[in-house]
């Protein structure tokens, strides 16, 4: 039953995918794990003097702009945006956060994502110490310090933006 239960929203969404044209209620698809987290971008980091003294908010914020830039360079879901502005505001977006952050530039994306997505489950959960060390390689300890006291950041701001403008637009000719 309980499992029963866990494919529930599963199956509802496929179905509401297959009344319709393939595309499931409010242009979200499965395909791209993106997209909700871009629609959510302004609310989350759109405003980032709102993640002072937040730093697991702040680590969430930094793991996704890793996120979306390096998709922005590599995902085929995103490496031809309507916007062509989108990838260098994305770039500079990267290069800002790290720059506030203390991280080193040539810190590779994917590390960088799962550095900032694990402290950010450890600090969900109180861990500070846990935080540090998934903060190891892009900075540890003064990088957490920064996560919390951050200063506005800008072109962060814009980039939450442009991946929510992005991420709302059809992709498939039609929009």
């Amino acid at each position: 039953m309980k499992n029963a239960l866990l494919a529930f929203p599963l199956c509802s969404a496929l179905l509401l995918a297959a009344c319709g044209d393939g595309r499931l209620v409010g242009n979200i698809g499965l395909a791209d794990p993106l997209r909700g987290a871009a629609r959510a971008a302004p609310f989350e980091y759109g405003q980032t003097e709102k993640l002072a003294g937040r730093p697991a908010a702040a680590a969430e914020a930094a793991a996704q702009i890793e996120a979306f830039a390096n998709a922005a360079e590599t995902d085929p879901l995103w490496t031809h945006p309507r916007n062509a502005t989108l990838l260098p505001q994305l770039q500079i977006a990267r290069r800002e956060f790290r720059q506030a952050l203390g991280v080193p530039s040539a810190t590779p994306p994917a590390v960088a994502v799962n550095a900032f997505a694990q402290a950010s489950a450890a600090l969900a959960q109180a861990d500070t110490r846990g935080a540090e060390l998934a903060l190891a390689p892009v900075g540890g300890g003064a990088t957490l310090a920064r996560l919390s006291n951050l200063p506005r950041l800008p072109r962060v701001e814009e980039a939450a933006q442009a991946v929510a403008i992005e991420s709302n637009r059809n992709h498939h000719g039609r929009g």
